[in-house]
C-alpha cells in the first residue's frame, strides 16, 4: 500500500506529520514500512533519522545508495522483489527504512531522470514494503501528480486557515475520493478548531496533529525514533499526550482506510 503525504501549501508541517506516523505505526505493527520523498530541496526527512554529519560526509558520499542510485539502476536493469532494500538505510530493523533523497545538484536534471523511473521505484518498493509513505513535494509537479496518481490514500496535510482548506476543496476536488485529511501544527486553542472546521466545511474525516515544540527540535536533531519510543505510551496527564494521542488516531485512522487494521497492535514492538 502506498500514501502520499501531501499539501497544496509549504510549512504545514507534512514531513513531520509523516516521520511521526511512520514511527508510530513501526513501533506499533507488524509491516515493513518505507519512507520517502521527492523533494529536490533537501528534506528534513533524512535529518529526522541520521545524524547531520554523517549525512553530510558519510552516508550520501556512498554512490549505491538513495533514491539517485536506485533511479540510475532500475532505469537499465530489472529490480528483483528484494533488492531495492539495498538502496535504502535501515531506521528501525526490520520495520523502518528510508530511501535517502537526492544529491543531484540540477532541478532539471532530477525531474527529468525521476520521471523516467518513479513509476517502477513504486511498484517496486510495493512490492517488497507492506506500506511505503511518501513525503511528496507540494503544489503539483509531474512527479509528484505520479506519485498521488499511484498512491493508495493521499494524506492531505492542511493549516487550520480556512482559506487553506477551501483552496483544496476547490481546486483539487478531484483528489477527494483517495483524500485523508490532516491538519497539522494543529492548535487546540484556536477560534478554528477542529470541531469548527468539521462543521464549516462538512467534513467528517479529518484528524490534527497537535504541533509539539520537541518533537520538532527531536526531528532536527536526529532524535525522531527515541522522541517517539520515550512518549508512545504518555498518559494524559503528560504534556506530550495531546499530540501522541493526535499521531495515533491518525495512523490508527489511515491503517483502517487501507484495511490494514489487522496489523496494528498484536505483536507489535510498543506492547
Amino acid at each position: 500500500m502506498q500514501v502520499s503525504f501531501w499539501s497544496n501549501y509549504h510549512q504545514v508541517g507534512t514531513t513531520n506529520n509523516m516521520i511521526a506516523v511512520a514511527v508510530y505505526l513501526a513501533f506499533r505493527c507488524r509491516m515493513r514500512i518505507l519512507v520517502a520523498h521527492n523533494h529536490f530541496d533537501r528534506s528534513t526527512l533524512e535529518t529526522a533519522f541520521i545524524d547531520k554529519s554523517y549525512l553530510e560526509h558519510s552516508l550520501m558520499d556512498f554512490s549505491d545508495t538513495g533514491i539517485d542510485a536506485l533511479s540510475r539502476f532500475i532505469r537499465f536493469n530489472r529490480i528483483e522483489k528484494d533488492e531495492i532494500a539495498c538502496y535504502t538505510t535501515t531506521v528501525i530493523r526490520n520495520r523502518l527504512d528510508l530511501l535517502a533523497g537526492t544529491r543531484i545538484t540540477n532541478m532539471d536534471i532530477y525531474q527529468n531522470g525521476l520521471k523516467e523511473t518513479i513509476h517502477l521505484i513504486l511498484k517496486s518498493a510495493a512490492d517488497y514494503y507492506d506500506l511505503v509513505l511518501i513525503d511528496t513535494a507540494p503544489g503539483i509537479n509531474e512527479v509528484s501528480r505520479s506519485i498521488i496518481e499511484n498512491s493508495d490514500l493521499i494524506a492531505v496535510n492542511l493549516s487550520q486557515n480556512p482559506y487553506t482548506i477551501d483552496n483544496f476543496l476547490s481546486n483539487y476536488g478531484n483528489y477527494m475520493d483517495k483524500a485523508f485529511l490532516i491538519i497539522g501544527k494543529y492548535d487546540g486553542n484556536s477560534r478554528y478548531n477542529i470541531k469548527k472546521i468539521k462543521k464549516r466545511f462538512r467534513l467528517d474525516h479529518i484528524h490534527a496533529i497537535p504541533y509539539s515544540t520537541e518533537f520538532a527540535d527531536a526531528c532536527i536533531e536526529s532524535r525522531a525514533v527515541d522522541f517517539i519510543i520515550k512518549n508512545l505510551k504518555a498518559d494524559k496527564n503528560d504534556i506530550h499526550s495531546s499530540f501522541i494521542k493526535g499521531v495515533a488516531e491518525t495512523a490508527e485512522s489511515m491503517l483502517r482506510l487501507l484495511g490494514l487494521e489487522d496489523k496494528y497492535a498484536a505483536g507489535g514492538q510498543g506492547e
